[in-house]
């Protein structure tokens, strides 16, 4: 029994939290193909929903309570559910923008023409899988939408989940918007692929659409693109991206500042690759140009390029991040955090692939796996390739740790580094009603196993650090 029990005494109080703020809530407001009203760029299940503009203004929706009650959390230090983009308070315009958000993220569709491989889009380009009402943002919801708030908006960031573009009528929406207010700055990102049917990007320069377009490729050829922007066309891709130059020179326009971001994967980040990527960079023209350090999908993770390595170095000045990147050990080996279970114990998930060290002992290593019980869930079937190079097919257990006892060679009596290969990966969104949208392989029961360390890194690095360099990775502004 404690002392302070025996006394009657109250236990101490617990220090006040740091007040917090969040740009989403003071100033900006998310706008969904489906006409709900969210906040972030990084809320794809709505679970963030402050409104309809089916039945509400977006007036009645900015001043109401429930943007209201969350920034009163956020100063109290009570973060929002899941999501990061909060900053603190110190320093901070307090005051909401009002009566109207001084800038709003516009979702004109939630469907894309192509499938890149990440959790979200996967998700979003399902058919039998719905996250909006509407695939498509109505034309009068929008035209209403925009009477109302755009002759006091500053900003319209014309992008959220989906292409943008693959709206029937998206440069009419812009076209619409500048009416409304011809000092509406527009950003927008897209992949760029269908910029490149003819007449369209004459048209956004010609009648000054846009002001700042960041095209998404992530290759310097069909081989490398394709890895990640399935169904994409690299000469699609690029060929908007040069016309769009092309036809600021020739109608002598200085917008849209056109930028191309670069995404860094595994199969894409060779010095030839780079190389070839500052070509096209000087060849087109661009007037900004950034390599995307990625955090999905696990398994494709650019090691070589990674923080506290010489590939990082020798293209720091063209570096950026994406808002949830980080020097993560696990990350960098293909796992997801590390969890624990009462019956299992610590374990971490891992993706298509994945990579763990273990001390044998007495000449053995016992790696430990498991899979998901999900009833509908994919059996999976794991490789497991050994530094010896011998392959051997994994035990993996249901619901249980499957044993898989590895004789060890001699040589590698110090430690062995063990790659995993699962040929099917489990979605808990799909198969049940968990909002994890993570892509899952199977279970790594971490007791006497470790990560293995990125061969490339040379220096010790931060995550925290590195995760703060990611800020403004989205939206329209950041992109230099």
């Amino acid at each position: 029994m404690s002392a302070s029990t025996t006394t009657g005494q109250s236990p101490p109080t617990p220090p006040p939290r740091a007040p917090l703020y969040c740009d989403w809530l003071w100033h900006t407001v998310t706008v969904l193909c489906d006409g709900t009203v969210t906040c972030g760029c990084s809320d794809p299940f709505k679970t963030r929903n402050h409104g309809s503009l089916k039945s509400s203004s977006l007036r009645e929706i900015f001043a109401g309570a429930l943007i209201a009650k969350r920034r009163e959390d956020l100063l109290a230090g009570h973060k929002c559910h899941k999501c990061a983009l909060h900053d603190s308070a110190q320093g901070k315009n307090l005051t909401p923008s009002a009566p109207y958000p001084r800038k709003l993220m516009l979702e004109p569709t939630i469907k894309c023409n192509i499938r890149c491989i990440n959790e979200t889009c996967n998700i979003a380009n399902d058919a039998a899988f719905h996250l909006r009402r509407e695939d498509f943002l109505s034309w009068p919801l929008y035209t209403k939408l925009m009477d109302e708030a755009g002759p006091h908006i500053q900003e319209l960031v014309f992008y959220n989940y989906g292409e943008s573009f693959a709206h029937p009528k998206a440069l009419d929406m812009l076209a619409y918007a500048k009416k409304v207010n011809p000092r509406l700055r527009v950003a927008t990102s897209t992949n760029g692929i269908l910029l490149a049917r003819e007449g369209v990007v004459e048209r956004i320069v010609e009648e000054g659409l846009i002001d700042s377009i960041c095209f998404t490729i992530g290759g310097v050829d069909q081989e490398t693109y394709v890895r990640y922007h399935k169904a994409g066309s690299f000469e699609k891709a690029m060929t908007a991206m040069r016309r769009m130059v092309e036809a600021k020179r020739r109608l002598g326009k200085s917008a849209p500042l056109v930028h191309w971001r670069y995404l860094l994967f595994n199969w894409n980040d060779s010095d030839e690759c780079i190389a070839q990527a500052l070509r096209l960079r000087e060849e087109i023209g661009v007037d900004q140009f950034k390599f995307m350090l990625t955090a999905s999908p696990i398994e494709g993770r650019s090691l070589r390029r990674a923080p506290g390595t010489p590939g990082f170095a020798a293209i720091r000045q063209w570096l950026a991040f994406q808002d949830d990147y980080a020097a993560d050990p696990l990350q960098e080996a293909g796992l997801w955090s590390l969890e624990k279970s009462p019956r299992l114990g610590p374990f971490s998930w891992t993706g298509r692939t994945a990579r763990v060290c273990m001390k044998p002992v007495d000449g053995q290593v016992n790696l430990r796996l498991a899979r998901t019980m999900n009833p509908v869930a994919p059996k999976q079937a794991v490789k497991l390739r050994l530094p010896w190079q011998h392959e051997v097919a994994a035990n993996v257990g249901a619901g249980q740790w499957g044993d898989n006892l590895i004789s060890v060679p001699v040589e590698f009596h110090d430690e062995v580094q063990i790659t995993l290969e699962v040929d099917q990966i489990f979605s808990p969104l799909r198969h049940s009603d968990s909002h994890d949208n993570r892509e899952l392989g199977v279970m790594v029961c971490m007791d006497g196993v470790s990560a293995a360390p990125n061969p490339y890194r040379t220096a010790d690095v931060s995550a925290l650090k590195v995760k703060g360099l990611s800020r403004g990775s989205r939206g329209g502004e950041g992109w230099a």
